[in-house]
């Protein structure tokens, strides 16, 4: 496979023609229909509190290692830490990349545990694009939030005992059919922590997908599979193997972070792999046979298809607001260039532009938004990654 240089900023040439084309193209955006699946959680974002003192702010834990490091020096006592709520919010990989999409200005049709029968209160805050359709109570997690990433708690309630048939029953198989022959890109999400995850892929090749008329160019599908380490090897492996079945079908994209991507390549080479994101996705992609991988991090990201690589450093953002959810604002703004069809170099700048945002604000970019920070980038390199988040 032909190997592009190493990572790079991204030229203020290719910022200012990826500002054109937004700009020419972005009442198309308006116009496409994206269905997405499967999860939903209530999210609660805390930082943890380290210690107080009289009249000043409270001192918290800001790197995960620090709070590691804190909970070893207890071992064998017991220990109290308070919490500082930031914010409750719709969450789980679905709901967030349907609430970026729908800010971008798409409609978006989402299939996931929203509240049954009842859709609960939190979701309805969803851009009016977004249509919902639930089939399960949400779970509930609480993300702690650090400056260098998030551990994440989740109980999954329903979500774990409900599978292909619980989905088509209550959602209906007439309307799911609807729902993925009238969109123009499908995403499925968050396999790893849905027990029944692939039961609904195998149900979609059955039920859903073979309803597709395919004429002309294939509709693009995104797969999220999301942090794999509880799952074993052998679920891995099928996973994998479904992922080759539904590219008869689809383009299929497959989106990773520097994380998932090493837990994957473990499965597939048998062995673990401590090397940068273009190693990993060098060997991933050729084993993988997708369309596209797309690998991030908070330096940088990089997308492979048969044409090679395509690199860029992330834009450094050295106050985050928030970090959960960053992931899957960069993702939405992934498969929202490839609606536009910009080429693989423009499309992880224009996805690295919407993860900025958001984690420079805490709220996912509308379009206009995007294209102000872009303008702001041709100006000046100050936000160009240099180290980690």
């Amino acid at each position: 496979m032909k190997k592009k240089p190493p990572i790079i900023d991204s030229s203020r040439e290719q910022i200012i023609h990826l500002t054109g084309i937004i700009k020419n193209t972005r009442f198309v955006i308006s116009k496409k229909t994206i269905t997405i699946g499967f999860d939903g959680f209530i999210d609660s974002i805390v930082k943890i509190i380290r210690n107080k003192q009289e009249q000043q702010p409270a001192s918290l834990f800001k790197k995960i290692r620090e709070l590691g490091e804190y909970i070893t020096e207890k071992g064998g006592a017991s220990l109290s830490l308070e919490l500082e709520e930031i914010i409750v919010k719709a969450g789980g990989n679905m709901p967030n990349m349907a609430n970026a999409l729908g800010r971008l200005g798409l409609t978006v049709n989402c299939i996931g545990a929203l509240g049954y029968p009842h859709t609960h209160a939190i979701f309805k805050t969803l851009p009016p694009g977004c249509h919902l359709y639930s089939f399960a109570d949400p779970g509930t997690a609480t993300a702690f939030e650090f400056t260098d990433g998030k551990i994440m708690f989740a109980q999954m309630g329903m979500l774990n005992k409900l599978g292909w048939d619980a989905v088509k029953n209550i959602i209906g198989i007439d309307t799911l059919v609807r729902l993925y022959k009238e969109c123009d890109l499908l995403c499925i999400v968050n396999w790893s922590e849905i027990d029944a995850s692939t039961d609904i892929w195998k149900g979609l090749l059955k039920d859903v997908l073979p309803e597709y008329s395919i004429t002309g160019e294939k509709k693009i599908a995104f797969f999220d599979l999301s942090d794999c380490s509880k799952r074993s090897n052998t679920s891995i492996e099928e996973a994998l193997t479904l992922l080759t079945q539904f590219t008869k079908y689809t383009k299929v994209i497959v989106g990773l972070n520097k994380n998932e991507a090493g837990q994957i390549y473990r499965v597939l080479f048998g062995r673990t792999a401590d090397k940068d994101l273009q190693y990993l996705g060098d060997h991933i992609f050729e084993k993988l046979k997708v369309d596209t991988l797309l690998l991030h991090s908070s330096k940088e990201a990089i997308a492979f298809n048969e044409e090679g690589s395509f690199a860029t450093r992330s834009f450094y953002i050295p106050d985050p607001a928030i970090s959960t959810g960053a992931g899957d604002n960069f993702n939405a703004g992934f498969c929202v260039a490839n609606l536009l069809k910009l080429d693989p170099g423009l499309s992880v700048v224009f996805a690295n532009s919407v993860a900025a945002l958001y984690i420079k604000t805490g709220t996912s970019p509308e379009i206009s938004d995007v294209v102000n920070f872009l303008e702001g980038m041709e100006k000046s390199k100050e936000h160009y990654a240099t180290e980690n988040l």
